[in-house]
């Protein structure tokens, strides 16, 4: 092979990317309660390998304050969450970011696998952890927090409508640039429970 050859040949192998492992595992099963839903794993989350580890990430104190959890499960104990009828999953799944507002425009594939994703495990209730999460994720723009009507959820495919389709909830984020309404945030978690509550 000449060396002309080589580097076309060179050239079409780095066009090629190769498989990359999601950062974090999906904790989902069939039964599920709730499953948040956020756009990408923190660089706190990804030197760890487990969800919402960010120091100032409020999300572990919330599930508790709220009566999610029967006390503050630390971040290496994220798999414990399904115990309590508790999924996690992400948008983006082999990257991460420090602000979400820094992450690339979703892919519809992205879209796609989340939403088939979702309707194969069938939760109870997605909830999107804040407006911008919900935006990524369907393609829609949110503009009242808490339940979100079903018209308003994009329709990805022909079971977007389907009896199994999950009730959709919005939350402020539990990032700490979300701290200034901190009070309005543990009431949509405290309102998210007492919705599951009342089965």
């Amino acid at each position: 092979m000449n060396s002309q050859n080589k580097a076309e040949r060179k050239g079409e192998e780095q066009e090629i990317a190769p498989l990359v492992d999601p950062i974090l595992p999906d904790m989902l099963a069939l039964g599920l309660d709730v499953v948040f839903v956020g756009a990408a794993p923190s660089l706190s989350s990804e030197r760890v390998r487990h969800y919402y580890a960010g120091p100032t990430n409020k999300f572990w104190l919330l599930l508790h304050q709220a009566g999610f959890t029967p006390r503050q499960l630390r971040t290496e104990e994220d798999e414990e969450a399904m115990h309590y009828g508790i999924g996690l999953t992400g948008l983006f799944k082999t990257v991460s970011s420090s602000a979400n507002h820094l992450l690339p425009p979703p892919t519809i594939q992205q879209r796609v696998s989340l939403q088939r994703k979702l309707q194969d495990f069938a939760p109870r209730f997605v909830c999107y952890n804040g407006k911008d999460v919900y935006q990524m994720a369907t393609g829609k723009v949110c503009t009242d927090w808490g339940e979100q009507a079903l018209e308003r959820h994009i329709s990805l495919s022909a079971e977007a409508h389907a009896p199994r389709n999950p009730r959709v909830f919005v939350i402020h984020s539990s990032s700490a640039r979300a701290d200034g309404w901190g009070r309005e945030r543990l009431a949509l978690y405290k309102e998210l429970k007492q919705q599951i509550d009342a089965k």
